[in-house]
């Protein structure tokens, strides 16, 4: 049985790691996308240097993983955007982004807003802290707005990344 999905998964072979693991690009075509494959809502980059492109949805959900990190170090996770001059949705509600390591419950969050620049790509972050006491190579995070049911357009996402940040 064939199932076709509205949802677009990213291809992970785009993702780009530097040779000691410290840094990784996330191209917008590596990215998971909610309602991604339906044309009414999501414009998806058919290379890797191109954005992905919302054009409008109620539920917001971009997400990603990347392995082999060091779980006894501190990473940065996000989005390089920019927002088209007819975006909408954007200045009412905050968006989070969300992130935590392999198998931990909790996801740690950062709330987002933002009002627009008139396509000035421009990046959103939040800080995941060293593990405790894991030895999970993995991080998941996202972008999400999944709460307030309001319309949202214009987002266009370059592309993510994970990089160690400082103690």
């Amino acid at each position: 049985m064939v199932y076709n999905s509205p949802h677009y998964e990213g291809d992970r072979s785009t993702i780009q790691k530097d040779k000691d693991g410290g840094k990784f690009f996330i191209p917008a075509k590596a990215l998971n996308i909610v309602w991604g494959r339906d044309s009414r809502y999501w414009k998806i980059p058919e290379k890797s240097d191109m954005p992905a492109e919302l054009l409008q949805v109620s539920w917001l959900e971009v997400s990603c993983s990347v392995d082999e990190t060091n779980p006894q170090k501190n990473y940065e996770v996000g989005f390089s955007v920019s927002l088209k001059v007819d975006a909408f949705g954007w200045n009412k509600y905050p968006f989070y982004i969300m992130m935590k390591r392999g198998n931990e419950r909790q996801f740690s969050s950062k709330k987002v807003l933002f009002n627009g620049n008139g396509n000035q790509e421009f990046e959103i972050s939040g800080k995941l802290m060293k593990a405790a006491d894991s030895t999970d190579t993995k991080i998941y995070f996202g972008l999400y707005e999944v709460w307030s049911g309001k319309w949202k357009g214009g987002l266009k996402i370059h592309h993510a990344f994970v990089r160690e940040a400082p103690t």
